[in-house]
């Protein structure tokens, strides 16, 4: 891309104290075979750990910041979206990377279906240990998450409504992450920049069906990138927020898709998608602190996550996935074998 070349697309990224993986991802980035693009860094970090890392690949798309305060994730993300200028925006964090023919694939996407506000890729999973792959029952190395009801390369374009409706049933992909898919920059900002409902846990599954609800979204069922597993991971040490997220993300979200055809049954979802979620981290914090002695600080969250109404009907699936998790497996593969 040329000095003087306004950016197709920013990647936008907040990091924190990181700089061996914020130079791991933008190596990954600059590898991109589309080079229209410009990566926007903003640094929480006081001391500026991130600015070394970044000028040393004196590469003029790559702009760095360091806040004048640490703003926290949301707020730094939201950063780095007001100092970008491209027409599309990736958020990202600095530890999961993309594929390298992510731009091209989407680029190719917005050339054939040239109306839409967001278009999205599947994704894999990277598990770098094997404590870590134990705890989620996966591989050590790539897993992927894309969906076996389509075959590779299967394209799908949706309406706002539809990509909800499909979405909060687990119809598209199993898993999301909003650093395969590019959104519209003027679309992103009428919907008011990354969702805020205080807390980051969900914040991919707040921020995809928010921004799809302006005008749809393209989904090609191929994996762009990977979030990658490891003991740095954000919601290890946060278990408050936990029911910050329980309580507020239907909320949030909820007020920014009621607009939607068939939002009876869009809320329908949200909630049960929520109680699902909150089953599913909790079970996974349950093993991950059965030895620790943060055990007793999530017990108390345990007993306030399923003192919240709505969440309270899925205290029975809770107690099976943790007690009896190869029963709780049976009860599910059956309903649905009879769905």
């Amino acid at each position: 891309m040329d000095a003087d070349e306004k950016p197709w697309v920013s990647f936008c990224m907040s990091t924190y104290k990181r700089p061996e993986l914020l130079h791991a991802q933008i190596t990954c980035l600059l590898q991109q075979t589309f080079k229209k693009f410009e990566v926007v860094i903003s640094d929480n970090d006081l001391q500026a750990s991130g600015k070394t890392v970044a000028e040393s690949f004196n590469d003029s798309r790559i702009k760095y910041q360091c806040n004048i305060e640490n703003l926290g994730m949301i707020k730094s993300f939201n950063k780095s979206l007001e100092r970008s200028s491209g027409e599309f925006i990736v958020m990202m964090a600095d530890d999961d990377p993309v594929y390298f023919d992510m731009l091209s694939t989407l680029f190719q996407l917005t050339e054939k279906y040239p109306d839409y506000g967001m278009y999205l890729g599947g994704c894999d999973w990277f598990c770098t240990d094997a404590k870590m792959a134990k705890l989620y029952k996966l591989n050590v190395g790539t897993n992927s998450y894309l969906s076996n009801q389509h075959d590779i390369n299967y394209v799908q374009a949706y309406s706002a409504g539809e990509f909800a409706l499909q979405f909060f049933s687990f119809k598209i992909f199993p898993h999301y992450l909003w650093s395969t898919c590019i959104v519209r920059r003027s679309v992103l900002i009428e919907k008011g920049g990354i969702p805020d409902y205080g807390t980051p846990f969900l914040g991919d599954y707040a921020y995809l069906p928010i921004m799809a609800s302006h005008s749809g979204c393209v989904t090609i069922n191929k994996s762009l990138g990977c979030q990658t597993l490891h003991a740095e991971n954000f919601g290890r040490n946060q278990n408050d927020q936990v029911i910050t997220a329980a309580k507020n993300y239907p909320i949030y979200v909820g007020k920014r898709l009621n607009h939607l055809p068939s939002w009876k049954l869009i809320e329908k979802q949200i909630f049960n998608f929520t109680g699902l979620w909150v089953v599913a981290h909790l079970s996974f914090l349950h093993n991950y602190f059965k030895r620790s002695k943060e055990r007793k600080d999530f017990t108390l969250v345990e007993k306030e996550i399923f003192k919240i109404d709505f969440i309270k009907k899925y205290k029975l699936k809770y107690f099976l996935k943790t007690h009896s998790p190869f029963l709780h497996d049976q009860i599910v593969s059956l309903k649905k074998k009879f769905k």
